[in-house]
């Protein structure tokens, strides 16, 4: 497991979140971080144990367009 530090830009706030995981990779870690911002919401979680939740980075990015974020390794 590495560290990592997930900031996702809160449009409704105006506000940047940081939160910081422990993932075994950056994919992992912005899934935890979205979980977290949603405050373990069941929809986030259902649509993360879905199939149709995205498999990768890129698909990660093109889900959440409207909810920007970046991930760093710390």
């Amino acid at each position: 497991m590495k560290n990592y530090v997930v900031g996702i830009l809160s449009m409704f706030e105006n506000n940047l979140k940081l939160f910081k995981v422990s993932a075994d990779n950056e994919y992992e870690a912005v899934k935890k971080g979205m979980l977290i911002f949603s405050n373990n919401d069941s929809n986030e979680l259902e649509w993360q144990n879905s199939d149709d939740y995205p498999k990768d980075m890129e698909g990660l990015i093109t889900a959440y367009e409207e909810l920007p974020f970046d991930v760093m390794e710390i």
